[in-house]
């Protein structure tokens, strides 16, 4: 497991490097691209943030072009954060290939080998969220 995670560390170093991001702005990249929309004290709060770093990153990220912000239609005193598309598939060039060869991997696997591994990594990552020092 910890051989696993230096390898996505390495993996998500070098992403960030040649898409021109420190780590911290490449996380709030990877989570709004999994979770987006979402208000920048949601996203502040995933990553464990300061309103003010969080403010700061956004800053970064939008004068890199890779997030905008918008009004909420629905509640219009809330703004909302985004990856603009280009963005998406800046990073998704890089996560291709490995998505590629990851489902060749799974294919050997049966069904329900795959609901084990699925069921071990939310485990997993249920523990880790449970013991992240405060």
């Amino acid at each position: 497991m910890r051989g696993y995670q230096v390898a996505l560390d390495v993996f998500d170093d070098a992403v960030a490097n040649k898409l021109g991001l420190n780590r911290t702005d490449f996380r709030c990249v990877d989570i709004l691209d999994q979770e987006q929309p979402m208000t920048a004290g949601a996203l502040a709060q995933a990553t464990r943030l300061t309103s003010g770093a969080i403010t700061f990153a956004l800053d970064r990220l939008e004068r890199a072009g890779f997030v905008r912000r918008f009004r909420d239609e629905t509640d219009r005193r809330r703004v909302l954060v985004e990856l603009v598309p280009a963005a998406q598939r800046q990073a998704a060039r890089f996560h291709e290939p490995l998505v590629r060869e990851a489902r060749a991997t799974m294919a050997k696997y049966t069904a329900e080998e795959v609901a084990v591994i699925c069921d071990f990594l939310d485990a997993a990552r249920e523990l880790y969220e449970k013991h992240v020092p405060d």
